[in-house]
């Protein structure tokens, strides 16, 4: 009987060891794959942060490249006008040696006369005064000619006077009697009156297809 009895243990014994072990190797399994799972997770998390990175590591680049760029081409665009700006100036300087030589030409008259008619006329005519550079040039005017044509375009009858004073600069100054009205026909107040006309001109000559 006792010995039936421990084979009866013995048995309750295997089965609940192999049952043990059943428990064992399921719960170790299931740590496995659990461990596998987080594993898996966690590379695809640091695969997720890698890529985000990456991704904003290639978003900051951009941004620093089109900063860059957009300053480069900035300071490229204000060279660029600058050298405009430097060659613009050199046709005006070209321009007011042109206009120094012209005074010593025969076509220097007929354009001091119409600079006489254009500021008699803008005064409206009468008694005027003209100021003119001392240059031969300009004592040659025909002023009894020019009476006759700025009365008739003005309607009122006018008498010049050549002043005593003289300019140095080029081109002609009319005032009346009593000073008090001015009219600067020279070449150099006549650039500056249309300098910003005649830069965009010669912008548009030197650079159209630029």
């Amino acid at each position: 009987m006792e010995s039936k009895i421990q084979k009866i243990a013995q048995h309750i014994l295997d089965d609940a060891m192999e049952e043990s072990k059943s428990i064992v190797d399921d719960a170790q399994r299931s740590v496995d794959v659990l461990v596998e799972k987080r594993k898996h997770l966690a590379l695809q998390n640091a695969e997720k942060e890698t890529q985000a990175r990456i991704k904003n590591a290639r978003r900051e680049a951009e941004i620093i490249v089109g900063k860059v760029t957009m300053e480069m081409k900035r300071e490229a665009h204000w060279k660029v006008l600058s050298e405009k700006e430097n060659l613009t100036s050199i046709v005006f300087e070209k321009v007011m040696e042109r206009l120094l030589k012209l005074v010593e030409s025969e076509d220097y008259i007929p354009i001091l006369e119409k600079l006489v008619i254009d500021a008699c006329s803008t005064l409206g005519g009468g008694n005027l005064e003209i100021i003119m550079n001392e240059n031969k040039s300009s004592r040659q005017l025909n002023l009894t000619s020019l009476e006759s044509v700025i009365t008739e375009l003005t309607g009122v009858e006018t008498q010049l006077t050549v002043a005593k004073q003289i300019i140095q600069s080029l081109g002609v100054k009319v005032k009346t009697m009593d000073g008090k009205i001015e009219v600067d026909n020279t070449f150099e107040a006549i650039m500056k009156r249309r300098e910003k006309e005649l830069r965009f001109k010669i912008m548009k000559i030197l650079f159209e297809n630029s």
